[in-house]
């Protein structure tokens, strides 16, 4: 026999290196500044934007440079070998932003569809037949994030914000939620323990932001076992709101 029959109930796991997050939010309202407050985080930038905070990183520019980034933290952690201080190991790797991500891949899927239909003009993703670009997409994507999950420390991904027309039997209604549409969304929603959706505005010159973590109609958001507060307000210091984040894992 190969399962393991319970002989008493689990505990509860409130480790950070065994958590996955979302963060959802709009452009320019302290997303990456957030995750640098981490030590020993290792942001795969595909943006760009992690100039202005001082992080480990690795930039990517395409899904060649994502699995030669995939095979580095594999080594890091199979060799135990670090560039961080005393070799610790990386805590948390963050894909920043996933939007990106899902970009690289598609155009992976097309160069690819193009060797193989000679004789179609493939130019976009839904010029691939029978819907094999969109599902070939979403296995790469969902793919790679599977992969990542073995690694012993948190994995987290940043994503764009969009509103959303929402159908279901009784009615239809508008939610912000992430950018990445159809299944593929669906898919990285679901990947997730916590989905942490900042909700900001400008308040003459002060951004006002407040982490949701409890999901309504009109809202994206969820942390499982409620690990993360509800409507918790982020401070002007990214070193302090981090520090409350940290509390909540051991």
């Amino acid at each position: 026999m190969s399962i393991i029959i319970p002989t008493q109930k689990t505990e509860i796991d409130n480790n950070f290196k065994d958590q996955r997050f979302g963060i959802l939010g709009l452009s320019g309202i302290g997303k990456t500044e957030f995750i640098a407050q981490e030590e020993n985080a290792l942001i795969i930038d595909t943006e760009g934007g992690c100039n202005a905070f001082k992080v480990w990183k690795i930039a990517i520019r395409s899904w060649d440079d994502l699995r030669e980034a995939y095979q580095y933290i594999h080594n890091c952690f199979k060799e135990n070998k670090f560039p961080t201080k005393d070799n610790k190991p990386f805590t948390l790797v963050c894909i920043d932003t996933v939007d990106r991500l899902v970009d690289f891949a598609s155009e992976e899927v097309i160069t690819k569809a193009k060797d193989f239909y000679k004789k179609i003009e493939i130019n976009t993703i839904g010029d691939i037949p029978q819907g094999g670009g969109w599902f070939r997409q979403k296995e790469i994507v969902m793919g790679f994030f599977h992969k990542l999950e073995l690694f012993p420390c948190a994995i987290t991904y940043i994503a764009h914000m969009d509103i959303k027309r929402i159908k279901d039997t009784n009615a239809e209604f508008d939610k912000m939620t992430i950018s990445i549409g159809g299944s593929l969304g669906d898919d990285l929603l679901a990947f997730t323990d916590h989905t942490l959706h900042i909700e900001s505005h400008r308040q003459g010159d002060k951004l006002q932001r407040i982490v949701y973590t409890i999901p309504t109609q009109s809202r994206e958001a969820k942390s499982r076992g409620g690990m993360i507060e509800n409507g918790w307000k982020w401070g002007d210091n990214a070193q302090e709101n981090y520090k409350k984040f940290r509390s909540f894992f051991k």
